[in-house]
């Protein structure tokens, strides 16, 4: 696990975020999002690890979640043979279709998935507030987290990001609320960070600002925190975390699948 940490953290080196994995931490990251190692890929050359490829796999999909290659073997056609290699193998496998996020910012990254023919689902945003205001709710009740995971399985939008998705969240130990037909998972609320990780209300409720109000009431419950939304959320979703008075993250990631 520490070789494949050194190795994911020097893949990453010059990227658009920090990336600086203990084994610890890597071990967390990788049973987070179900990265399946059997699957997964480190590409060799000139007898180095120069790349890795993270992949979790569930029935006839994959996901790539995470990908690079070291700084000087950028540029030299290592990642596009890296990339058709990995499909091939999806496609050994019987699998359907390949998922991942890439940063909107990272041109280079797009252009390389599109020449394979990975096309854009959509775009994903992320928010945060430091203190927001909120406003109490005594209907605000914490709940069992397999009942939001039904909800999302039920209402939850179509295509949801691979970490959005119930299967994915079921092995995540989350705090699950519930006002009245909203209901959201959260990270540790006592901690100074806390991260939203789902965020759902049944279709017959939607467009009448319960989540709004949901947010808001646990901003209240837990006041004087730093509040994260990841740039996992469709953007569909943004206007519900603006109206609860969370701001736009700089970077945003889109969601792209390649049909195999």
């Amino acid at each position: 696990m520490q070789e494949a940490a050194e190795l994911f953290n020097r893949s990453f080196e010059g990227y658009f975020v920090p990336v600086q994995f203990t084994q610890d931490s890597f071990k967390t990251f990788a049973q987070r999002d179900d990265i399946d190692f059997d699957a997964s890929q480190v590409l060799v050359a000139n007898n180095q690890r120069v790349g890795l490829a993270l992949l979790a796999c569930r029935g006839k999909a994959s996901r790539m979640g995470g990908f690079g290659i070291i700084s000087k073997f950028r540029g030299q056609g290592a990642g596009s043979w890296f990339v058709g290699r990995l499909l091939d193998e999806a496609r050994l496998r019987g699998e359907t279709h390949m998922l991942l996020e890439v940063i909107t910012q990272n041109e280079a990254a797009i252009r390389l998935y599109e020449k394979h023919g990975f096309t854009r689902l959509r775009q994903l945003l992320g928010f945060e507030a430091k203190k927001p205001t909120g406003s109490a709710d005594k209907n605000l009740q914490a709940c069992d987290q397999g009942l939001i995971l039904e909800m999302i399985r039920e209402h939850g939008l179509a295509d949801l990001p691979w970490q959005l998705d119930a299967e994915t969240l079921q092995s995540v130990a989350s705090f699950a609320y519930r006002l009245r037909d909203a209901f959201a998972l959260t990270s540790d609320p006592h901690a100074e960070h806390i991260s939203i990780r789902s965020l759902v209300v049944p279709a017959p409720a939607r467009g009448q600002g319960q989540a709004v109000r949901l947010l808001r009431a646990l901003f209240a419950r837990y006041p004087d925190k730093f509040w994260q939304v990841p740039a996992i959320f469709p953007a569909e979703m943004g206007s519900t975390f603006i109206r609860a008075g969370m701001q736009p993250e700089n970077l945003s990631q889109w969601q792209m699948v390649c049909k195999l």
